[in-house]
């Protein structure tokens, strides 16, 4: 994307919410097939998409990235960088790189901010013994394997080509959870000098509270860590 222009804003792992005046990016099959209805529709006849995501919006405005590759924008062009749950999906080594691709891409005071699952928070819930009733068991342990998502409860099932894309990809599953320390230090060594852990909606990227949403991230469980270049 060689149009860029100092002041644009990356979203990254936007699922299906693409708020204006950011680009807005996932890695899903959905912003491909937000494109072509026609191969949507063969992949719910064949069971390859779940029939939950038959009238599943996808704006097409959004651009599909692969976050384990360089990011496709020039060094110092991006005033601020944003993600909610995204980096835990990534092994570490891959988070590290871009959070090194993420520092290249911002301007001298830029802001890079990634909101994910607090490993501490959940461990102190499992200290306390606490259930969750949605957690496929009955015991502290239970929530836990639920909430840190390292793999689902049971193997992925349907048709032969979704379990295949499962085996293949695993987008899904976490790979690495952090806490406030382990974070921090995850920026420090991607060369952001000064991390540091933000309340929800306390940001210095203007506008914090048109693209971070409290349904999605509150609660306490979410660690945020934000970063200036």
């Amino acid at each position: 994307m060689n149009n860029t222009h100092p002041g644009e804003r990356l979203h990254l792992g936007c699922g299906g919410f693409a708020p204006p005046g950011w680009i807005n990016t996932d890695g899903s099959w959905h912003v491909w097939l937000a494109r072509w209805p026609l191969v949507k529709r063969l992949a719910l006849a064949i069971g390859l998409l779940p029939a939950m995501h038959r009238d599943h919006p996808w704006p097409d405005s959004i651009l599909r990235l692969d976050l384990r590759r360089r990011l496709p924008f020039p060094a110092e062009r991006l005033s601020a960088v944003y993600s909610s749950h995204v980096l835990e999906h990534l092994h570490r080594a891959e988070a590290l790189a871009l959070l090194g691709e993420i520092r290249r891409c911002l301007r001298p005071g830029g802001v890079a901010r990634m909101a994910v699952p607090d490993l501490a928070f959940h461990l102190e819930e499992y200290r306390q013994g606490r259930i969750l009733p949605e957690a496929p068991g009955a015991t502290p342990a239970d929530t836990l394997m639920h909430r840190l998502y390292l793999r689902p409860p049971a193997p992925p099932g349907g048709s032969w080509p979704r379990r295949l894309y499962h085996a293949v990809l695993d987008f899904n599953s976490h790979k690495w959870l952090y806490d406030q320390e382990s974070l921090c230090a995850l920026f420090r060594e991607a060369g952001f000098a000064s991390p540091e852990a933000c309340p929800l909606l306390t940001s210095r990227i203007p506008g914090i509270e048109h693209i971070e949403r409290p349904e999605r991230i509150g609660g306490g469980g979410t660690l945020i860590v934000e970063a200036e270049k």
